[in-house]
């Protein structure tokens, strides 16, 4: 009988991306603090350069989970290369425009906060998005 019944697929589970966003708020909240301690006369520039950070990468875990659990992978596909180019033309026009407006911005202090914040994602993606198993 179980030869032939057939087998239904199971629903793969949504992975936690959002966890990648609350581990950089997390780390932009420290470096803020560590900053204001430390060099409060750049402040502004890690504030700015964590926000548009930020924001890139929540736009981009939004339209990549759009598509998730697509039966065609077509779908989740064009999700997550349209999600990383938005993310990219949001950081680099953002950041683009904070030099070009806020002159006592730190251009430096912008880019490792962007780097930084990044690396971090990278690095704690396959940890905080894996399931246990």
């Amino acid at each position: 009988m179980g030869l032939f019944t057939p087998n239904t697929p199971k629903p793969v589970p949504r992975p936690a991306f959002w966890r990648l966003s609350l581990i950089q708020c997390v780390a932009w909240a420290f470096a803020l603090v560590v900053t204001y301690a430390l060099w409060p006369d750049v402040i502004y520039s890690v504030f700015w350069a964590g926000l548009i950070t930020i924001a890139g990468q929540s736009f981009w875990v939004w339209r990549s989970l759009r598509g998730f659990g697509d039966p065609h992978s077509k779908s989740y596909l064009a999700g997550t290369i349209a999600g990383l180019i938005g993310k990219w033309v949001i950081i680099g026009t953002g950041l683009i425009l904070l030099w070009r407006s806020e002159h006592q911005i730190s251009v430096a202090a912008t880019v490792f906060t962007f780097f930084g914040l990044n690396t971090l994602a990278a690095l704690a993606a396959p940890l905080s998005i894996s399931r246990p198993r």
